[in-house]
């Protein structure tokens, strides 16, 4: 199947990014190990296509550009400079991307049918699935700067960049029912499932400051967001959650292949999405050069911080049965 999926992602200063309409793809077989169809098994694969967000922008000094952040030892609400009128001029690019898939393999059995008679006739059946579930959701966010100085008393340039990406990589037993019934030529499939298992959560922060000043580049470790104090990678596991519902309609062409039209719902709990582990709570004397002595607290400080992943949609594919 393919069709349109609506994923709802993170935020990030109060606005949701990456939740447009998007393409994605489903693959699904198995086969039966009866001709009664009382016990087969089956597997399926799908992904939504990588999304993107980006921002990018580019002044002389007017209008000004800037990235705020709070001041942790002044306690105030302040901004690092992108450009400024003769003080500082730049560019700024910010660019986030989120990627799905996921796959699973179970047995699907008839469990009024198992060891008596199945009544084909009725045209309705109804099977449960006991299986494994495997998801991954990734999430990148990077953000870089290009400045200059227009300060003839401090000449140089400079290269800033923050970089925070997390991933979630799921295995789970699954357990769920199917249920289809025939009118005509007219299919009617509904699914419940629901996976419980491990997420090992990962984490990676990374940033660095490229200063030029009379030729001589120095590369400094932290950026504005990404300091000292949080850079690193972190790993954890957590139990997590994947319910899932879907319904389809078929359409019989021929005896083998029916025309398919659905809807699905997905939802993964306790995942680590890269906007949540931004703080903007920055101790500036962390600014490279850093501040020597330094003083004031150790911010941004990394902490967990989770949240849940939907998607839902509609799909549109065929059906083909031997």
């Amino acid at each position: 199947d393919s069709g349109i999926a609506f994923a709802a992602t993170y935020t990030v200063s109060g606005s949701s990014i990456n939740n447009d309409p998007h393409s994605g793809g489903r693959l699904r077989g198995g086969l039966w190990w009866d001709e009664a169809q009382r016990i087969g098994v089956e597997g399926e694969y799908f992904m939504l296509g990588q999304q993107s967000s980006q921002y990018q922008a580019t002044s002389t000094g007017d209008p000004i550009l800037a990235r705020p952040f709070f001041d942790i030892v002044n306690g105030q609400q302040t901004a690092a400079l992108v450009a400024f009128p003769n003080v500082i001029r730049g560019d700024i690019q910010a660019t986030a991307l989120t990627d799905l898939q996921s796959g699973g393999l179970w047995m699907r059995f008839d469990p009024h049918g198992i060891g008596g008679p199945c009544d084909a006739r009725s045209g309705r059946k109804l099977d449960w699935v006991l299986g494994y579930r495997y998801m991954k959701l990734e999430d990148d966010i990077g953000i870089h700067e290009n400045l200059t100085s227009l300060d003839p008393a401090r000449p140089g340039t400079f290269v800033i960049q923050d970089s925070f990406s997390t991933n979630n990589s799921f295995h789970g037993v699954e357990v769920g029912a199917v249920y289809e019934a025939g009118f005509g030529p007219l299919l009617l499939e509904a699914l419940t499932k629901v996976a419980v298992g491990n997420n090992h959560q990962a984490v990676s922060i990374n940033g660095f400051s490229d200063i030029t000043e009379l030729g001589l580049l120095e590369r400094f470790p932290g950026g504005i967001l990404a300091q000292r104090t949080n850079i690193g990678s972190y790993s954890r596991n957590e139990l997590a959650l994947i319910p899932q519902l879907g319904m389809t309609l078929g359409w019989r062409v021929t005896r083998r292949l029916t025309l398919t039209a659905g809807y699905s719902l997905v939802y993964f709990s306790n995942v680590v999405r890269a906007g949540d582990q931004i703080s903007t709570d920055v101790n500036p004397n962390l600014f490279p050069p850093e501040a020597t002595p330094f003083s004031g607290p150790l911010r941004p400080a990394f902490a967990w911080r989770e949240s849940d992943f939907w998607a839902h949609g509609l799909s549109f594919g065929g059906d083909f049965r031997w």
